[in-house]
């Protein structure tokens, strides 16, 4: 009885050994089946992330190369008119001081006649005091030439006084007597009158063969 007893929990332990083997190969296999579709699901996963990464890193990329290309060019740019600038204020310099210097020069003296006489002009004539510098007023102005001159143009009678006070600038001022009215044609306040139409002339003739 007892080997008989044996046998038959031997065969029920065999067959439960077996079936646990069974299970646990099942088992197995299912384990890995998961861990293989889990794993392509995370590659999956993690390709869509890392393309994704890299759209947004490429994006960000041309927007940061979009604003480094327009900084670079709104900088070239700023070069280029600050250049240019440079340039316009460096001729304005010169003929600033080519007119001071023509003070020296034969062609000085028509030229300060002339703006005697504009100058008068702009005042209506009348009793009018010239200031020059210390150096002009030792030039030989002829006032009768002068005040013709004005009478001519305007029609009307004007009595030219040259100051005793002198300026410090090239050129003229003319003022009426009673010191209300004046009219500054020194080189230099003519320079800074015309400023704005001479650099305009400037970079037109520098710059009208630059692309």
């Amino acid at each position: 009885m007892e080997s008989s007893e044996n046998r038959i929990i031997d065969r029920i332990l065999n067959d439960a050994r077996e079936e646990a083997e069974t299970i646990v190969k099942d088992a197995q296999k299912s384990a890995e089946t998961i861990i293989q579709k889990q794993r392509k699901t995370a590659c999956h996963n993690a390709e869509k992330e890392v393309y994704s990464l890299l759209k947004r890193a490429e994006n960000e990329a041309e927007i940061i190369g979009g604003k480094v290309s327009t900084d670079i060019k709104r900088r070239a740019a700023w070069i280029v008119l600050s250049e240019k600038d440079r340039l316009i204020t460096s001729v304005l310099t010169e003929a600033k001081n080519k007119l001071v210097n023509m003070q020296n020069s034969k062609e000085y003296f028509p030229i300060l006649e002339k703006l005697i006489v504009d100058s008068a002009a702009v005042l209506d004539g009348g009793i009018l005091e010239v200031l020059l510098n210390k150096k002009d007023s030792a030039l030989p102005l002829k006032i009768e030439k002068l005040e013709k001159e004005i009478y001519d143009r305007i029609g009307v009678k004007t009595q030219l006084r040259f100051s005793d006070r002198h300026i410090t600038a090239v050129g003229v001022i003319v003022k009426t007597v009673d010191d209300r009215i004046y009219v500054n044609n020194t080189f230099e306040v003519i320079l800074r009158r015309r400023q704005r139409e001479l650099r305009l002339k400037i970079a037109q003739i520098l710059f009208s063969n630059v692309n």
